[in-house]
C-alpha cells in the first residue's frame, strides 16, 4: 500500500494531492479538536492502577513510563473525541511507551501487540484493580471518582 501510494505520487503529484486533501483536512480538524479536548480528559483510580500493574508486570523501572502512558492515553481519548480514557487507550499508549523500556533476555519476544497489551491489562484488572462498579460505590460515599491531570 505504501509503495502504491508512492508510485501514484511520483506519477502525478498534483492528482495525488487532490485525492488526499480531504482526508488530510479531516485529520487536521480531528487533531485540532483533540488539542482542545485533552485538558478535559479524565481517568479513574482504576486506570492508574491498571497502568501501574501493567508496567510492574513487565518489570519496568521507575514511574516515567506510567506517566507517559497516562498522558498518551489521554491524548488518544481526546483524539477520538472522548473525555474519559479506557483500556484500549492505555494499551495503545503502552505499545508506544514500553518497547524500549522492557527488560528482555535474548530469546524473549521483542514486542507486544496492542491486543496483547490490552489482554494483559484485562488480566491484571481481574487480579488487583477495583472494578468500575466498586469505584462508583466509592464515589457515592463522597470520594472523587475521576481525576484530571
Amino acid at each position: 500500500m505504501i509503495m502504491e501510494r508512492n508510485l501514484a505520487f511520483e506519477q502525478d503529484a498534483e492528482a495525488f494531492r487532490r485525492l488526499w486533501m480531504p482526508k488530510e483536512e479531516e485529520l487536521s480538524h480531528q487533531i485540532e479538536r483533540g488539542r482542545e479536548l485533552v485538558g478535559q480528559v479524565t481517568h479513574t483510580s482504576r486506570d492508574l492502577l491498571s497502568i501501574a500493574a501493567l508496567t510492574a508486570s513487565l518489570n519496568v523501572d521507575g514511574h516515567r513510563a506510567d506517566l507517559v502512558i497516562l498522558k498518551a492515553a489521554r491524548a488518544q481519548a481526546a483524539f477520538e473525541g472522548r473525555i474519559k480514557i479506557n483500556d484500549h487507550d492505555i494499551a495503545l499508549a503502552a505499545e508506544l511507551a514500553l518497547p524500549h523500556r522492557i527488560k528482555r533476555t535474548p530469546f524473549q519476544q521483542a514486542e507486544m501487540t496492542t491486543e496483547q497489551l490490552q489482554e494483559r491489562i484485562e488480566q491484571l484488572a481481574g487480579q488487583s484493580v477495583p472494578s468500575e462498579a466498586e469505584e462508583e460505590s466509592e464515589s457515592q460515599q463522597g470520594q472523587p471518582e475521576e481525576k484530571k491531570t
